[in-house]
């Protein structure tokens, strides 16, 4: 399958290694990097950007048609600055915000609720036990994600539809309270186990 990844950071990096193990082409796209050539050959479009940059390079026309019709992985957190709070969230979620621009596309929530260094160590070889929260409401979107999120070799976990990223979201806000705030470190995160 056809990639482009939006962002070369520390989820893009990861991203594009486990994509081009398991198979498929990939395209990353840095901040000094046109996206239009890359977008255009995509089948599938991952968001490894902050929030408020996903924002700014959906809201261009342009861009906006060349999604269309597109599967988007939307892997943002609308974090405040110092990435101790949500500026989003109760009665929206910044997917659903994201789907908003993007009306003729099918948006994906996933991998927000995985810290970058868990991903990386997962790229390096150290397996990755923690589930990947797949969320949409475009039920061919939702599988060829669940599907890409397999050959990486982790484990789907159906969260349901787009609504569910009001959820998941603060899911990632807590983990960074938990990591930075109470000193649990950047190697955690939240799973979802049967309890007998």
């Amino acid at each position: 399958m056809q990639i482009a990844i939006l962002g070369k950071g520390n989820m893009g990096t990861p991203l594009a290694t486990l994509l081009r193990n398991a198979g498929h082409l990939v395209d990353s796209v840095g901040r000094a990097d046109d996206p239009v050539a890359a977008i255009s050959r995509a089948e599938v479009v991952i968001l490894a950007l902050k929030y408020e940059q996903a924002l700014a390079i959906l809201a261009q026309p342009a861009i906006k048609q060349m999604l269309s019709g597109k599967t988007v992985i939307d892997i943002t957190n609308p974090l405040s600055e110092d990435f101790m709070s949500l500026t989003t969230g109760h009665s929206t979620s910044g997917a659903e915000e994201l789907a908003r621009l993007l009306p003729t596309s099918a948006v994906v929530k996933a991998f927000n609720t995985i810290f970058a260094s868990v991903l990386a160590d997962h790229a390096e070889g150290t397996l990755c036990r923690l589930p990947v929260f797949v969320a949409g409401n475009d039920s061919a979107a939702v599988e060829c994600v669940t599907t890409l999120v397999r050959g990486m070799n982790l484990k789907a976990i159906a969260a349901g539809d787009l609504t569910n990223a009001r959820y998941l979201e603060p899911m990632t806000e807590m983990m960074i309270q938990f990591g930075y705030g109470l000193g649990h470190g950047d190697r955690i995160g939240f799973s979802l186990e049967t309890a007998a």
